[in-house]
């Protein structure tokens, strides 16, 4: 069974995620460079809003219900905010201000995401199920303490986008969800290209 429905609201949360991350080359406009940034950024928002379109007819196939989970805004409720809020920031100013010398602050942070992103999403190719496996062992982990919500934060900061990925192309066959998790390593690499491109003198 199909419903429009809830691919519409998938195809809806993901463009917002695609705004948030346009938005962080958009901020140092200034910087960027006068040959070609403008197609540059233009396909670095169409390929990605291709690969949301194909990723919300995906999501409209009913899965089987698994065991109840509680939303993600809830874990974080729950969890330790002062935690995130040093964590993002230990993490937005180390690994930002690695690529700073060529790209500006906040762009690399987006950047170094996408390449994080790219590495759990080859280990996704191999072992789809222990990468989701793993983040959600972390992220939903109901321990309470400064630990677990350490690596809780730093899950979500490092992996997240491939994990909304993966759980999407789980609902595919698995010769469908390997080529799909090549596509989306190839959307990947030319974002990040794409993005590089943006500030490249």
């Amino acid at each position: 069974m199909y419903s429009f429905r809830k691919s519409q609201l998938f195809w809806l949360r993901s463009n917002v995620v695609l705004l948030l991350f346009s938005s962080l080359l958009l901020i140092n406009k200034p910087y960027w460079n006068n040959n070609g940034s403008g197609t540059s950024f233009f396909l670095f928002v169409f390929i990605a809003e291709c690969f949301l379109i194909i990723l919300a007819l995906v999501y409209g196939f009913q899965t089987k219900k698994g065991n109840a989970r509680q939303s993600l805004k809830t874990t974080l409720l729950k969890s330790n905010i002062i935690v995130g809020v040093f964590v993002f920031s230990v993490f937005s100013l180390f690994f930002g201000f690695i690529l700073s010398s060529s790209i500006p602050y906040p762009s690399s942070i987006l950047i170094v995401y996408l390449i994080v992103n790219m590495i759990f999403a080859f280990a996704s190719l191999l072992f789809p199920t222990v990468v989701i496996k793993l983040y959600e062992s972390n992220v939903y982990d109901e321990t309470k303490g400064l630990i677990p919500d350490f690596f809780r934060y730093v899950a979500i900061l490092v992996s997240s986008l491939n994990y909304e990925v993966q759980k999407v192309l789980a609902r595919l066959p698995f010769i469908l969800q390997r080529i799909l998790g090549i596509v989306f390593i190839l959307v990947l690499i030319c974002s990040i290209a794409g993005a590089l491109s943006v500030f490249e003198n």
